[in-house]
């Protein structure tokens, strides 16, 4: 009697990935592309509000440029920006007074802070205590001292408010002296 012959089956080594292994490397990725995504988005934010914060500055030091021309003006106290006005003749070769300039003056710079910075507002003033007020309604100036104040407000995280609180400053002001 012959018996037939058992061919042992020799199971080889595995090779390449099983399917587990290559759900579990796209669950990973994923999560590190989610990731990534958060702080390209995070960066996007306080790129753009770092720009809003440097156009509140040059802003700012416009309107103090632009009293040091009219000396005159500023000390008199024309820079009320309750009194802006556009004034024609500032314009051209005719010429203003210096009231007439002064008012001129802060009807541009108001109409570029509105221009270029979302619920952008400022006010200028003599102010002791620069680092205060929430707006142009209530912006506390002092009058005490010989420094002026220019204070710049915006919405910095568009929410439709302009927020100044410890955790959310929408606001700038600079000091300087004639």
């Amino acid at each position: 009697m012959t018996f037939p012959q058992r061919r042992s089956v020799v199971r080889g080594r595995q090779t390449g990935f099983s399917l587990i292994e290559v759900l579990v490397s796209a669950l990973i990725l994923s999560i590190g592309l989610v990731g990534v995504a958060g702080l390209q988005a995070l960066s996007l934010k306080n790129n753009q509000s770092a720009f809003m914060r440097s156009q509140a500055t040059a802003l700012a030091y416009d309107l103090a440029d632009r009293m040091r021309t009219n000396v005159s003006g500023a000390t008199a106290g024309f820079y009320d920006p309750a009194a802006a006005a556009a004034t024609a003749n500032c314009s051209t070769t005719i010429g203003c007074t210096s009231q007439q300039l002064a008012q001129n003056d802060l009807s541009e710079w108001i109409a570029a802070l509105a221009a270029n910075l979302p619920l952008g507002a400022g006010f200028v003033c003599i102010d002791s205590t620069p680092y205060d007020g929430d707006g142009t309604a209530n912006p506390q100036c002092d009058g005490n001292g010989t420094n002026f104040s220019v204070k710049v407000w915006w919405d910095d995280n568009r929410d439709g408010a302009v927020t100044v609180t410890a955790e959310n400053t929408e606001r700038m002001s600079i000091n300087f002296q004639l």
